[in-house]
Order: C-alpha cells, then sequence, then structure tokens
C-alpha cells in the first residue's frame, strides 16, 4: 500500500488548535512513511480575521467563500503514484479543507482509494456536496455528528475518535510540581477562583494557565514539546466538554486535551463529554472527575484532591496505562484502515504489539517509582 496524505498543515499555520493535526501526522510519518502533500492557502484565514469577523461565523463565511472562488489553495508539484495501492488519506480540522482536493483533481481518479478524516467539530451543512462526492469514506470526531451527515449524504461516513501519541509523553517522571494547569479554552469563573486563591504568595501551590488572548504561537511544535512537559509535570488538568461552542452544533465529543493529559499521566477534572459514544472510550476509574456545581466547594475540593497523593498516583499509573493500551494514534489508523477494507500493514502490527507490551512496562515502573 502507497500511502498520500494530504495534510492542511502545508500553510504554515501557527494556531494551537494544528496541535492534533501535527499529533497524528507523526505518528503517521514513524509507521507508514506516506508521502506527505502539503498544498498551500491563497486567501489565509488571517485576513479574515483583520475583516473583523466573528470567531464564530469564520467556518461558515470561508465556506460561503470557498463555494464562490473554489480554488483556495495551490500545490507547486504533483505527486507521481507508483505501482501498487495508492490511498489518499486527506487530514484536515474542518470541511473547508477539503477544497484541496482541487489541486490534485488530476489525479483522484488515479487513486485506489480516497478518505478523509476531519479532528474538529462542524456543522453538517458545511460540506460540500460536489466535493464531498470525491471521496470513498469520512471519519469525524462525533458518533453524532456522522449520524447526521449520512442523513443528508451519501457518504459514507464513520466514527473515528481523536487518539494521542502516547510514546511522546514524559509520563515516567514523578515529580510533578505544577498542582493543576489549564490552558486554551476554560472554564472563566473556575479559573478567576483558582488565579485568586492558588497564585498568591502565602500558597505554596502552583496554578498555571494560559494569558494570552488568541491561539498564535511562534513555533507549533516548539508548543507541543512545551506542552507535553508540562502536562507531564502537572498533578490535575482541567478539560470541560465543548457542546456550547457554536461548531460542534451541541454535540458534545470527547476532544483531544482528554487524550494528551491521560497521556501525560494527568488526574483530569472538569465536567465531561457527554455525547453518543464517548463514556465507551473513557469507562474507567476517575477518567475524569466531574468539579462540583457550587463555587463554594471548589477551592475545598482541589485543596482535599491535591493532599490526596495516593489517589493522584493511581490516576496517573491508570490514565497513562489506558491511554497506551486503548487511545494511541496507532489504534486509530489500524481501525481506519480495517474500515475501508486496507490490510493491516506488519510495520502498523509491530508497532501496536511494542506499544502494549511498552505499558505494562512503563506502569510497573510507575508502580514502583509511587
Amino acid at each position: 500500500m502507497n500511502l498520500f496524505v494530504l495534510s492542511e498543515l502545508g500553510h504554515k499555520g501557527s494556531h494551537v488548535g494544528w496541535s492534533v493535526n501535527h499529533s497524528l501526522e507523526e505518528t503517521l510519518t514513524e509507521v507508514l512513511n506516506p508521502t506527505l502533500i502539503y498544498p498551500e492557502k491563497i486567501f489565509p484565514l488571517k485576513w479574515l480575521h483583520q475583516l473583523g469577523i466573528p470567531e464564530d461565523n469564520l467556518e461558515p463565511f470561508e465556506l460561503r467563500l470557498n463555494r464562490l472562488l473554489k480554488h483556495w489553495y495551490k500545490l507547486q508539484h504533483l505527486p507521481t503514484l507508483p505501482q501498487g495501492t495508492n490511498v489518499l488519506l486527506v487530514i484536515g480540522l474542518t470541511p473547508n479543507f477539503l477544497q484541496a482536493l482541487l489541486t490534485i483533481a488530476p489525479l483522484l481518479k488515479q487513486f485506489d482509494l480516497r478518505i478523509a478524516y476531519l479532528l474538529d467539530g462542524f456543522k453538517p451543512t458545511w460540506l460540500d456536496p460536489t466535493i464531498a462526492t470525491w471521496l470513498d469514506h469520512l471519519f469525524v470526531i462525533s458518533q453524532e455528528l456522522a449520524t447526521e451527515i449520512s442523513q443528508i449524504s451519501s457518504i459514507s461516513t464513520t466514527f473515528l475518535p481523536l487518539g494521542a501519541n502516547t510514546t511522546k509523553s514524559y509520563a515516567s517522571g514523578t515529580h510533578r510540581w505544577i498542582d493543576i494547569i489549564s490552558y486554551g479554552r476554560g472554564n472563566e469563573a473556575v479559573h478567576r477562583c483558582l488565579q485568586a486563591h492558588f497564585n498568591q504568595g502565602s500558597t505554596e501551590r502552583m496554578y498555571f494557565h494560559s494569558t494570552f488572548t488568541t491561539g498564535e504561537v511562534e513555533n507549533p511544535r516548539e508548543h507541543i514539546t512545551l506542552m507535553r512537559k508540562l502536562l507531564s509535570r502537572s498533578k490535575i488538568s482541567l478539560c470541560f466538554e465543548a457542546s456550547h461552542l457554536s461548531r460542534f452544533n451541541g454535540h458534545s465529543p470527547l476532544l483531544y486535551r482528554w487524550f494528551e493529559a491521560w497521556a501525560a499521566g494527568c488526574t483530569i477534572v472538569g465536567k465531561q463529554p457527554f455525547e453518543q459514544g464517548v463514556q465507551e472510550l473513557m469507562d474507567w476509574e476517575n477518567s475524569t472527575i466531574e468539579i462540583p456545581d457550587s463555587p463554594t466547594d471548589w477551592i475545598p475540593f482541589f485543596e482535599s484532591l491535591l493532599a490526596d497523593e495516593t489517589t493522584l498516583a493511581l490516576n496517573a499509573r491508570r490514565n497513562q496505562q489506558e491511554c497506551m493500551l486503548r487511545h494511541d494514534w496507532l489504534y486509530r489508523i489500524k481501525t481506519m484502515l480495517t474500515t475501508v477494507g486496507l490490510p493491516v500493514p506488519e510495520a502498523l502490527h509491530d508497532a501496536i504489539t511494542q506499544l502494549q507490551a511498552e505499558a505494562i512496562d512503563t506502569y510497573n515502573v510507575l508502580r514502583l517509582s509511587a
């Protein structure tokens, strides 16, 4: 099998939202050695920001422009397809990136299989019917979204949860000097409460949180490396379900921050996602500890949990092992291939076998060092 990946990372975007793309692409490259195709975006999204368009309206606005202009991407050179089974995998955040298929239009019919994996939430109406017909299969991160797409489109659509590159985490260390970490989208009321209590000079506790207002970073790969390190040194990571955000259209999928926190051995506190198919993905003890509803209970709750070092250590070992055994990208790639009837390459099979052995070894090391 010859795998070609049409990747959204080619536009050199520096938004932290593409961390999940980097993580998946990293795993694909290590195991399957695909040919990476990076189309360049002609009309960068930041131009829309400069027009003053609200964040929640960017995707539908860009969608309308996509359907009007069509060619939003360009590609310097078309790849050469070798002998054998040639598979195209499109990886992007939302349906807007599917417009990049136009850059390889002369080759589309030469691929034996054309599939796409969209890594963020979106409304089914954002799918361009014309572009969608060029795909044999679509994978999305929400079971309910997959069902809705199947109701309005002829494209075969399957729910495929997000994952993490668990071998890249730094969770083997037991010295966690950050008590609570919060980054990106969070709960403002909880943040204000923790900031006022934990980040004063009178306490030894450390509450680490984002202080920027936009998601742009200077170097995405350095940011990812730093976040892995910070998470591996954090006892508690705050995660809140996201159904209130417009792009999720009321859906509450399991998002990337859960997987990267589990892989790093954090105890997750917040509000867990609730949509169909999610509970089965996080059905172990303390996979997410629900924060009390009453604000007056928050500080006593966190102080009690932070004082319970035994529970935190157990959570760290369990979360990391469950993530390694169930939620590495390797498993998602295998599911993707088998769903569309492709064989599992020997390299992928061997990588999964090695990962499962490492999960047992890592658990034993963490247990002995706790």
